[in-house]
């Protein structure tokens, strides 16, 4: 498709003339056009680069279509009731700045605009225009403060068990291999075609026996059709033949004998074979949460210590500054990491200080944002707990990593310090003994278990962080510093009740850019709700002071001028401004 040519001229048929009446300055749907349009619109030459200049009939405006698929965010909406919503809501008609008798477009355009988006590795164009608009309108800001928690996302695909991947794998393939013309070069294909094609098999009647061998027997199929596939080329570097030879690896051990099953399934495995990227992952130890899916990251900004509290029901000012969809079984740690380098790479800068939860926290951790000049805000894990009688943990002890000295709950400093080196990892960590000192110390029975009756303390090099903050878990300032994380957890909860929980698309990659289209509706709901608020204060205003004198509004004319918008203090911006 090639470029379409925007109409600027404005006809008395535009919803703005003929409907306008029709919706107060407070409105979401008035607002969405004041606000987000414009911002969209600035984006036009971004998104025009998704077509071709001259090759095809012209596209459908990919504005209207970015302003659609927000709003179809915003709305929970699946294509065929956002494109139905386009061409018979008069609020959206209103919002995307339409004609009243626009007649929209097919449910399938949002699918190609979407993979245009993939296709192109845009797919946070319009989170980062947003977030970018609320920046310039002093709502963000580069750095600052910042909280993060992460949630997990259900893939679109049902738990398989094992044998069942194994088997559905296999009937992808033979499709495959059917749709190419070359069942005729399989030998044996009515054979496979009966067992993995048009089988039905009653699993809840399947004896365990019957389960184990149909397993073996599967595994020496899929071993034949690997080989068959890298004998014959047009089906080689087909996808379906790389998930059956990574699902045989996963599932079967071979020898120079037999192949057997393997014991245990490694992380990261295939689940669905739908969906490769989706990876079965527990909450914690005890794996009372499971799900197969991925994870995300959420990051928003923090209202500074000197701003005062909102009351309940007043608009929050804070919002999301990046989303970053991980693997399941990926650490809250690793997740950090990301989300600081796309922040990096996407101008808005690592945070100044973050507040995290006990995942993110560890000596290495605290250490390096030290030394980078940033604060990590969180509860540094505890000591491991041992099995028996309780004895001085770790946390009893002082311990100076720069002396090499370490001080026993007895008061004893001690009497050697040893440096130990990782051979495969270099970490480095150090042993302090106290030798002699500890046969005649009256807490020997609560200080160790050994058979010499000596105690041996064993930290890591960045243990002096870790010390530090665990001390500072005892104070009154910090648990009452803390408590500026807790608004994250309102913010994940915003997310996934708006989509987030489960995803509605396959593939790591759809994924990820439903998560930004999400945290972008977030953004915009928010950024409406405190725009109606000020609209509703600045009408309670005295006669004798100004409309404009309220910062929110100075930046947001300031911001629109720039994108070329003409503001009008009595009414709305045209958004069809040259």
């Amino acid at each position: 498709m090639s470029v379409p040519v925007y109409d600027y001229q404005s006809s008395f048929f535009d919803t703005g003339i003929a409907a306008a009446n029709l919706f107060k300055p407070t409105d979401r749907f008035a607002l969405f056009r004041q606000l987000v349009l414009p911002v969209l619109m600035a984006q036009r030459e971004a998104l025009c680069r998704l077509y071709c200049e001259d090759n095809g009939r012209p596209g459908i405006e990919p504005v209207v279509m970015a302003g659609a698929t927000v709003l179809q965010f915003m709305e929970k909406f699946p294509d065929r009731q956002a494109a139905e919503a386009v061409r018979l809501n008069l609020g959206w008609k209103h919002a995307l700045d339409l004609e009243v008798g626009y007649e929209g477009f097919h449910p399938t355009s949002l699918v190609v605009f979407r993979g245009r988006l993939l296709e192109s590795k845009s797919g946070r164009l319009v989170f980062d225009a947003i977030l970018q608009a609320l920046e310039t309108a002093g709502l963000v800001k580069r750095r600052g403060t910042q909280r993060l928690d992460s949630t997990h996302v259900l893939g679109c695909v049902s738990r398989m068990g094992r044998l069942e991947v194994v088997q559905e794998t296999i009937r992808l393939f033979m499709k495959t291999v059917q749709s190419l013309g070359a069942s005729g070069e399989l030998e044996h294909w009515d054979r496979y075609e009966d067992r993995y094609v048009n089988c039905e098999i009653q699993w809840h009647r399947a004896s365990v026996q019957t389960l184990q061998e149909k397993f073996l027997e599967a595994g020496k199929d899929m071993l034949s059709l690997i080989e068959f596939a890298r004998q014959y080329e047009p089906i080689r570097e087909h996808p379906h033949t790389q998930l059956l030879e990574r699902v045989f690896a996963e599932q079967y051990e071979v020898s120079e004998e037999s192949i057997q099953r393997r014991r245990a399934e490694g992380s990261g495995v295939v689940k669905n074979p739908h969906d490769p990227d989706a990876q079965w992952a527990a909450k914690d130890q005890a794996k009372t949460k499971q799900w197969v899916g991925y994870k995300v990251q959420v990051a928003e900004t923090v209202a500074g210590e000197d701003e005062p509290k909102k009351v309940k029901g007043e608009p929050t000012e804070q919002f999301i500054t990046e989303v970053t969809t991980t693997e399941a079984i990926a650490s809250d740690m690793d997740g950090r990491r990301r989300v600081e380098q796309q922040q990096e790479e996407h101008g808005l800068g690592v945070a100044d200080t973050l507040y995290v939860d006990g995942a993110y926290v560890s000596a290495g951790e605290l250490a390096e944002a030290d030394n980078q000049g940033r604060v990590l805000m969180g509860p540094a894990p505890a000591s491991p707990k041992r099995k028996g009688k309780p004895l001085f943990a770790v946390e009893d002890f002082e311990v100076n990593i720069q002396e090499r000295q370490a001080i026993c709950p007895a008061g004893h400093p001690s009497r050697q310090c040893s440096s130990l080196t990782n051979a495969e990892t270099g970490k480095v960590d150090y042993r302090f003994e106290w030798g002699e000192l500890c046969d005649e110390c009256a807490l020997k029975d609560q200080c160790t278990r050994a058979r010499n009756g000596r105690r041996a303390l064993v930290v890591g090099e960045n243990h002096d962080h870790l010390q530090l903050r665990r001390k500072e878990m005892k104070t009154e300032a910090f648990a009452k510093q803390m408590n500026r994380r807790n608004g994250i957890e309102g913010t994940i909860s915003e997310f996934t009740r708006a989509g987030g929980r489960r995803t509605r698309y396959r593939g790591m990659a759809k994924t990820t850019l439903a998560n930004y289209f999400l945290a972008a509706a977030v953004n915009v709901k928010r950024w409406i709700r405190l725009a109606a608020a000020q609209q509703k204060l600045e009408k309670g205003r005295p006669e004798g002071k100004a409309r404009g004198s309220n910062p929110f509004w100075e930046a947001l004319k300031d911001l629109l001028s720039g994108l070329g918008v003409m503001w009008r203090p009595s009414g709305e911006p045209s958004a069809c401004a040259a």
